[in-house]
């Protein structure tokens, strides 16, 4: 693990569909991780959606992976 792969890590807490896109570029994972991370950042601020917000570890997870996977 380099300490491109710790920023990266880092940088998936934040804005996971980023971290998958300096990884892999724009392919299916990063176009399978956006709507995790939308979905899951919106319902934040969607009272009526509680159960949504599950979906915001599961892109950071997804990230983490991706990061983790691909070398």
């Amino acid at each position: 693990m380099t300490v491109g792969d710790i920023l990266k890590i880092i940088l998936a807490f934040i804005v996971s569909p980023l971290a998958v896109a300096t990884q892999v570029g724009f392919s299916g994972a990063f176009w399978l991780n956006l709507p995790f991370w939308l979905v899951g950042i919106g319902a934040k601020w969607l009272p009526m959606i509680d159960l949504l917000w599950v979906l915001y570890p599961v892109a950071v997870i997804h990230a983490i992976y991706i990061i983790l996977a691909r070398k």
